[in-house]
């Protein structure tokens, strides 16, 4: 087993050629044929849309061709041009014979197409126009300034005038010319209900459709179209950068894919086009899916086959190796796997076996060493008293003493004894939160009488939910001689201390907080840094300390947080995420050593 294995014995290798040269060649052979299957289908649907939109393409253009070839011809009609031109000499007989001339022959234009649903003869120099449909009647002078000086890039001279769409028919003149000297024109009006019916002849898939986009980029569908379905492709087709000629393009609509093909004509100024579901390209593929289906099952069973093997000499293995680690997760270091085969699994198996006994030993190990520093930055953290402190305290007991203010003396007396009980006693590691706030409270009242003209302490109450709370030693004191020593030194007078106890969706945060000198943003970060910093034991700063302590008991989102105070100064933050964790343990010893 100490021999690195070879791939003889290896049972990945077996497994993978095996599956490898049975299922490769069935699927490989499943796959093209299924693609050459689907990809003809493709073409020959393809094909087929694309000579439909051609046809109907060609069939467009030859009819509005015609219409305009019998609009030409109408324009030089002789009736027309008496009714243009000699109004004013013929008689009543003559002109209602000219008009009625007229008339039938715009209805045999109206009649000749089926697209025309009304044909219109405009003769300014008379003040008429004479309709197919309801004879003579007066100029329309807003429809006759339109018809004769509207461009459009249509050949056919395809308009849209009051929501119709128009074929007219004029002289070759400019436009000024023609409206000063009134000079007639036609126009045929197209049904747009009838290019909708010629649309639904065309063959659409289900759940397809098809679209005539005309040159103002309005869209005309079938009968019946899904409408929200024609305006996602009107959109797509018309975001193309350029429609002349055929294409074909893609679009999504409602969690599908459409496929379409279109076909503009220049001389329309018009695109045709065709779309279908992607699926319906597939339609006709039914014998190849089956085919398919056919090899594909083969393949499953080969499969099968090849996962039993597996499962035999890999998933067994692996689940015995699963429940070990998840013994594991739950504590139990005692696990011990055994395997009969020389394969990659006994030699895992063994390592694993040995992995946990090391495991055992260093985690006994790494568990001693934890307690002896935290007990030895404990006890150092203890012995640093301040001389400073010490040689002040005595200096302001003198002073009260001089002064024979003997019940400051007693309260002073009193809170020094308790300040040096606290810091001094070795009973437990852990105390009840009441029991350190009320240590921080003496510490504050001790330097609050030494400091009693130059500043102020604001020293909340604890939330009775949190006095039970479990917490490291001395984590609030050194924070506050920290502020005393650095934050409030150099105040001569206003100084001002704050401490208070916010309860959030988190857990507890102890908020102290100074007014002292304003700090840079690089000064903070800089703060903030030095708490992540892998500082060795003999470099450990008690702030580092208070800080790694309560990460060690209540997690890694716990410990110190350094900003900006609300009045200036510096604002220190101690977050303790759980407060449920550890309460009453330490209380009887607490309560006790309170009575001494």
């Amino acid at each position: 087993m100490e021999s690195v294995l070879t791939w003889r014995k290896s049972i990945f290798t077996r497994l993978m050629l095996t599956f490898a040269l049975i299922v490769s060649p069935l699927f490989l052979a499943a796959f093209f044929i299924y693609n050459w299957g689907i990809g003809s289908v493709k073409e020959e649907l393809e094909r087929s849309m694309r000579s439909q939109v051609g046809f109907f393409v060609s069939n467009y253009n030859t009819e509005v061709q015609r219409i305009n070839a019998l609009l030409y011809n109408t324009l030089y009609d002789s009736n027309l041009t008496d009714l243009a031109n000699r109004v004013s000499e013929l008689s009543d007989y003559d002109l209602y014979r000219s008009v009625n001339s007229l008339q039938q022959r715009l209805l045999v234009l109206e009649n000749s197409n089926l697209y025309v649903k009304n044909a219109t003869a405009y003769i300014p120099s008379a003040d008429m126009f004479v309709t197919s449909n309801g004879g003579l009647e007066k100029v329309d002078e807003e429809a006759l300034a339109f018809f004769n000086s509207a461009s459009t890039d249509s050949k056919a001279q395809l308009l849209q005038f009051r929501g119709d769409f128009y074929l007219r028919a004029l002289l070759p003149l400019d436009v000024r010319y023609r409206m000063e000297k009134k000079v007639h024109l036609l126009t045929a009006t197209l049904s747009i209900e009838r290019i909708r019916t010629s649309l639904g002849q065309m063959d659409v898939r289900p759940g397809g459709g098809t679209s005539l986009l005309l040159p103002d980029q309005s869209l005309v569908s079938q009968p019946g179209a899904d409408e929200a379905l024609a305006a996602a492709f009107g959109s797509a087709l018309k975001s193309r950068p350029d429609l002349s000629g055929s294409g074909t393009l893609t679009f999504r609509h409602e969690g599908r894919n459409y496929f379409a093909v279109y076909e503009s004509s220049s001389y329309l100024g018009a695109t045709l086009a065709v779309y279908v579901r992607e699926e319906a390209l597939t339609e006709k593929a039914d014998r190849i899916q089956r085919l398919f289906l056919l090899f594909s099952l083969a393949a499953g069973l080969i499969v099968l086959v090849s996962m039993l093997s597996a499962f035999k000499f890999v998933q067994q293995p692996m689940l015995r190796l699963i429940r070990a680690l998840r013994q594991m997760e739950k504590g139990n270091l005692n696990v011990e796997i055994t395997h009969r085969r020389e394969d990659e699994y006994g030699f895992v198996f063994t390592r694993f076996n040995g992995m946990v006994r090391n495991l055992n030993q260093l985690i006994d190990q790494a568990y001693k060493q934890q307690i002896l520093t935290q007990q030895a930055e404990l006890k150092q953290l203890q012995s640093q008293i301040n001389p400073h402190f010490l040689y002040n305290t005595y200096f302001v007991l003198y002073n009260l003493a001089m002064s024979e203010d003997y019940d400051n003396v007693k309260q002073f007396t009193r809170q020094l004894g308790a300040y040096f009980q606290f810091i001094t006693r070795n009973a437990a590691d852990d105390v009840p939160l009441r029991a350190e706030a009320d240590h921080a409270r003496t510490y504050c009242e001790i330097q609050s009488l030494r400091f009693w003209n130059r500043l102020t302490v604001d020293f909340k109450e604890l939330p009775a939910s949190c006095a039970d709370l479990l917490v490291p030693r001395l984590i609030l004191q050194p924070i506050l001689e920290n502020a005393f020593e650095h934050g409030l030194a150099d105040k001569k007078a206003d100084g001002r201390l704050s401490v208070e106890f916010l309860l959030s969706e988190i857990g507890l945060e102890i908020v102290v907080e100074d007014n002292g000198p304003l700090l840079a943003d690089s000064d903070v970060a800089r703060l903030n840094e030095r708490l992540t910093s892998e500082a060795p034991a003999s470099e450990t700063t008690a702030i580092l300390n208070i800080h790694r302590r309560l990460r060690l008991k209540f997690g890694e989102a716990s410990g110190l947080i350094f900003r900006h105070g609300r009045e200036g100064g510096l604002q220190v933050r101690i977050v303790i995420c759980s407060i449920e964790e550890g309460k009453g343990e330490a209380d009887n010893e607490t309560d006790a050593d309170r009575g001494r």
